[in-house]
């Protein structure tokens, strides 16, 4: 990660080196935007409580950490999941702005975990429907939980292994606004759950994959995607990537400090 970090650092460009009008807009006024809002005290206040919650739960784990068997099962602290699994709330903060920015109607979201990110989605879009998929039952009740504690009730939830479960959610949806990929953080699955939403997708959807430096398969899966015919602008911020499928602008591939 440190060798990926220092290689980014030297890549990644500020506005000046951007040229596309369009790109430069979305990176100065919403990727770049420090603005706060009310919506995020609350979100990092029930993320400060989750924090210091030292209860265990007995979770199951299809992706990265099930070392290569079906699943995994381990006992964590609710604190420890939250640390390790939920969005910063830098990205946080992002992700808010680009949900507004797209006018999102339907949202897919690729691993719940504690529902930190859910939560600035549904607030971003509170007119949205919005589906969570999180492989864990346990963990998805206890996002579940926070869900309720703001009366959130445009989220619905698919618990249960990906693999068995994305196609049918996908049934749901004639088209996906915004999606974010955040559940496996393994090469071959992150593509594949890509090229299934795929034909879900329009010109005006946004995805964002988090951790796409997270491992080496993780980074061949995002050098991979962004690759794609039908991307036509995708933004590498080092801790995430967003995937634009604009037919007006040409193909570019930005490296942008963040």
């Amino acid at each position: 990660m440190t060798g990926q970090y220092l290689k980014y650092r030297i890549l990644s460009r500020t506005k000046f080196k951007v040229h596309s009008p369009f790109v430069y807009r979305l990176y100065t006024d919403i990727i770049l935007n420090n603005s706060s809002h009310p919506d995020f005290k609350k979100i990092e206040e029930q993320r400060s409580i989750l924090l210091r919650q030292r209860s265990l739960l007995e979770t199951t784990d299809f992706g990265v950490y099930s070392s290569g068997n079906a699943y995994k099962t381990r006992f964590r602290q609710v604190k420890t999941i939250t640390h390790h699994s939920s969005i910063r709330p830098k990205d946080a903060r992002l992700l808010y702005r680009l949900v507004k920015v797209a006018k999102a109607e339907t949202i897919l979201e690729m691993g719940t975990a504690m529902g930190i990110s859910t939560m600035y989605m549904a607030m971003a879009a509170p007119e949205s429907k919005i589906v969570t998929m999180e492989g864990c039952a346990v963990i998805g009740e206890k996002a579940r939980g926070n869900f309720n504690k703001f009366k959130l009730d445009n989220i619905d939830m698919v618990l249960g292994n990906f693999n068995n479960s994305l196609s049918k959610t996908l049934s749901k949806f004639d088209r996906l606004d915004f999606v974010l990929i955040d559940g496996n953080h393994r090469k071959e699955p992150t593509t594949n759950y890509f090229m299934s939403i795929l034909p879900k997708l329009h010109a005006e959807s946004i995805v964002f994959i988090d951790d796409i430096h997270w491992s080496k398969g993780m980074l061949q899966a995002w050098n991979s995607i962004r690759q794609h015919p039908d991307v036509t602008v995708s933004i590498d911020l080092f801790k995430a990537g967003i995937l634009l499928f604009r037919k007006d602008i040409a193909k570019e591939n930005h490296v942008l400090k963040f």
